[in-house]
């Protein structure tokens, strides 16, 4: 897991827990939103705009590339793609952490049955979580 080789579980974890994984996995998680519903960055944009948070798609482009942007931002983010409820990936350092925060974490994410259960949607009671 994070390419540190064999040590021990807490040196391991102390070492996965760092900025650059949950910058990683801050953008997956923006970029599979965006996969979900077929959004561009340029269309992003647009619905930002239309919040009234004025944003270029180079400097747009540039945040997520990064994944530093702050809680704030990320929430503009969430509420310009339509997101209502999401689900936070395991911490960085765990095996479904580590996935988020991988190269291909936006995919994995995107796919994720955790993420379409419901709609996108927490479960109700008495509503059962669909398969498929």
């Amino acid at each position: 897991m994070c390419g540190i080789g064999k040590v021990r579980r807490a040196d391991r974890m102390e070492a996965c827990l760092n900025d650059e994984a949950w910058e990683r996995q801050a953008k997956n998680m923006v970029r599979a939103e965006l996969m979900r519903r077929g959004l561009s960055q340029e269309r992003l944009v647009q619905h930002l705009s239309a919040l009234g948070i004025e944003e270029s798609v180079p400097n747009l482009r540039k945040k997520l590339s990064r994944g530093r942007f702050t809680a704030v931002f990320f929430l503009q983010l969430m509420a310009a793609i339509g997101v209502e409820w999401l689900q936070i990936p395991e911490a960085p350092g765990t095996p479904g952490g580590d996935e988020a925060a991988g190269e291909f974490g936006a995919q994995a994410l995107a796919r994720s049955d955790r993420a379409v259960a419901g709609e996108g949607r927490p479960p109700r009671e008495g509503r059962a979580k669909r398969s498929g």
